[in-house]
C-alpha cells in the first residue's frame, strides 16, 4: 500500500518511549507508529461492528489485477486450480 507523509506533535513522553522501542527492536519509528495505528483502527472498527479485512486480505486484493494471463475462469474455478478440485 501507498504511504504518504503525515506530520504530527507527540508528547516528549511519547517521543521517548518510541525512541526506546525502537533502540530495543531494531524496528524504525514510523513503522512502530504505523503498526500502532493500524492496531487502532482495527478496535475502532470491532467497536463500531464495521466490517474488518484482515492483513492477509489487504494485501492479497493489493496484487490483485497485475498479473496478465492465465485461465478466463480462474474467478470461478479457483478450487480447481488451488486444489484439483472443482465445487459445482
Amino acid at each position: 500500500m501507498a504511504k504518504v507523509r503525515f506530520q504530527m506533535f507527540l508528547d516528549s513522553h511519547q517521543k521517548e518511549a518510541l525512541e526506546r522501542i525502537q533502540e530495543d527492536s531494531k524496528i524504525p519509528v514510523a513503522e512502530i507508529i504505523r503498526k500502532a495505528v493500524d492496531r487502532f483502527l482495527l478496535e475502532w472498527k470491532r467497536k463500531k461492528k464495521i466490517p474488518v479485512e484482515d492483513e492477509m486480505t489487504e494485501r492479497l486484493l493489493s496484487i490483485a489485477g497485475t498479473c496478465k494471463g492465465g485461465p478466463k475462469d480462474l474467478a470461478d474455478e479457483h478450487d480447481k486450480y488451488l486444489y484439483g478440485v472443482s465445487r459445482k
